[in-house]
């Protein structure tokens, strides 16, 4: 039996599969209140949170696995809401710049970082060391990628 074929790495893919429909699932039970609030959305303005320079569009897009034309829609929803700005790249006016208003600013310090933390709650369930084995299995996933050519997503702003 070589490596593909093996019935634990299909598994694997399988309990992925699982896990990220689930977690889906629980941050959106946990997005908040604000009318309109998706997943897309949320994304989008803490992607742009805590940053202190403009994101390009097309990279925050990217990042957040959407194609260009639901950034755009996204976007527009959120520009038109005062929770965005776009600016063009003062250097490349093909590239489009995103950064938070202070309404968009605000919203994400009053919903999303306070439903953010109630969704990662849910690891407070499983014991310290399994938290800590977790992250450092995904972490191991994660590199296994980049090796394989497969480019993580920008890190969240800190």
């Amino acid at each position: 039996m070589t490596n593909d074929d093996d019935p634990l790495n299909q598994q694997l893919m399988q309990a992925f599969g699982t896990v990220n429909k689930g977690l889906r699932q629980w941050v959106r039970s946990h997005i908040g209140t604000e009318p309109g609030m998706t997943i897309g959305r949320a994304g989008v303005l803490l992607g742009l949170l805590g940053r202190d320079e403009p994101v390009s569009m097309s990279a925050l897009g990217a990042a957040q696995d959407l194609t260009p034309r639901s950034m755009t829609v996204l976007v527009s929803g959120l520009e038109k809401e005062g929770l965005v700005q776009r600016t063009r790249h003062p250097n490349d006016g093909r590239v489009t710049l995103l950064s938070l208003t202070p309404a968009g600013r605000a919203l994400a310090a009053r919903q999303l970082i306070p439903a953010g933390k109630q969704a990662a709650a849910l690891f407070n369930e499983l014991p310290d060391h399994d938290r800590r084995e977790l992250l450092r299995l995904l972490t191991e996933v994660t590199r296994h990628l980049e090796l394989h050519g497969i480019e993580p997503p920008l890190p969240p702003a800190r």
